[in-house]
């Protein structure tokens, strides 16, 4: 059990965002990869990942080993996976060293256990440029295996999290989102209780606050983040949203009936995915880079091709554009463009 102290400073410092972005869930999913007591909730997803990537025999797989590295201050938030990367590969290599260092103590003093990389050539990422250029890569193409297919899915999931606590925040403060958190979390003024059985830790927040983070892919016992350059940047603690294997289904099924993978064929996966998104409901292009994790400008070309396709319309609003999906785009989701002919509907 972890144990967190407030002060009432804390506590007015203290809010819940939406998702620290691709590259957080990310990171985390590569913990999750390589821990067996989640089959019910993972399984079916960790079986596709290790059929389609090479994440399971990646040197810098062992990195996430434990859930104890803290990558997670070193880049901050990224609404995008193309942000996130370009913030690890800016990070100053003593701050990444920094992570590392703690995260071989902390699996140490938790598990007994030495980090597997400790002594080899991943242990120097933050000086090593070849070695931080090649975790940048595995990372841009494990994403693209195995948090991309999901992501308009999870990014809906957070976002419906973060909605329904900020909510409580707003109409009945603070103490009462902490005592809304979902089970496994206590409220118990002024201490907040993670976990069940011996006790693994106590925080004391001293001021900076906590900053709240849903999260998809986050089941490591728990663990507060705080920012080894910036002492007075709140901690950071991460919520499972993921409780039950429906939650699990919902978010994790194999992306995408025949149909969504013919689609995927003719279009590219991402584009697919765009239709997919926009069918949900219409947004704009910074939303919809948002749900495919991928720049404004990459978002901007997709809607674009999709639109020249005649499978969505885009009207403004202002400053913004605002993407919709079309009868025709409509119709090649359901498998059926022939709905979309007006001689058929005659």
């Amino acid at each position: 059990m972890l144990r967190i102290h407030f002060t009432s400073e804390d506590l007015a410092r203290t809010r819940i965002l939406t998702t620290w972005g691709p590259l957080g869930e990310t990171l985390f999913s590569l913990t999750t990869l390589r821990q067996s007591n989640t089959e019910a909730l993972y399984g079916g997803w960790r079986r596709r990942v290790s059929r389609a990537s090479e994440a399971p025999t990646h040197p810098a797989s062992a990195l996430f080993c434990g859930g104890a590295l803290d990558l997670f201050t070193v880049t901050g938030p990224a609404q995008s996976m193309e942000e996130g990367l370009e913030a690890l590969r800016a990070a100053r290599p003593d701050h990444v060293r920094d992570e590392l260092a703690g995260a071989v103590a902390a699996l140490a003093f938790y598990s007994g256990l030495t980090a597997p990389w400790a002594k080899t050539s991943w242990a120097d990422v933050g000086h090593d440029r070849a070695a931080r250029q090649e975790l940048v890569r595995f990372l841009h193409d494990y994403h693209r295996v195995a948090v991309a297919p999901h992501w308009s899915r999870i990014q809906s999931r957070l976002q419906s999290e973060q909605t329904s606590h900020a909510r409580i925040l707003a109409n009945s403060g603070v103490e009462a989102m902490l005592a809304g958190l979902p089970p496994g979390f206590r409220w118990r003024s002024p201490v907040l209780e993670i976990g069940r059985g011996a006790l693994t830790g106590e925080v004391t927040l001293g001021g900076r606050g906590l900053t709240l983070v849903p999260s998809a892919f986050c089941h490591t016992r728990p663990i507060t983040y705080t920012s080894a350059t910036d002492d007075q940047a709140p901690a950071v603690l991460f919520i499972p949203v993921i409780r039950s294997v429906s939650d699990s289904a919902g978010m994790f099924t194999e992306p995408g009936s025949g149909t969504h993978r013919a689609l995927a064929a003719l279009l590219g996966r991402t584009r697919a995915q765009a239709l997919d998104a926009i069918s949900r409901a219409p947004c704009t292009t910074g939303r919809l880079a948002e749900l495919l994790s991928v720049s404004p400008a990459t978002s901007s070309e997709h809607a674009t091709v999709l639109r020249q396709s005649g499978l969505i319309s885009t009207t403004r609003h202002g400053s913004a554009v605002l993407h919709a999906l079309t009868p025709l785009g409509s119709a090649m989701l359901n498998g059926r463009p022939d709905l979309a002919d007006p001689a058929h509907r005659r």
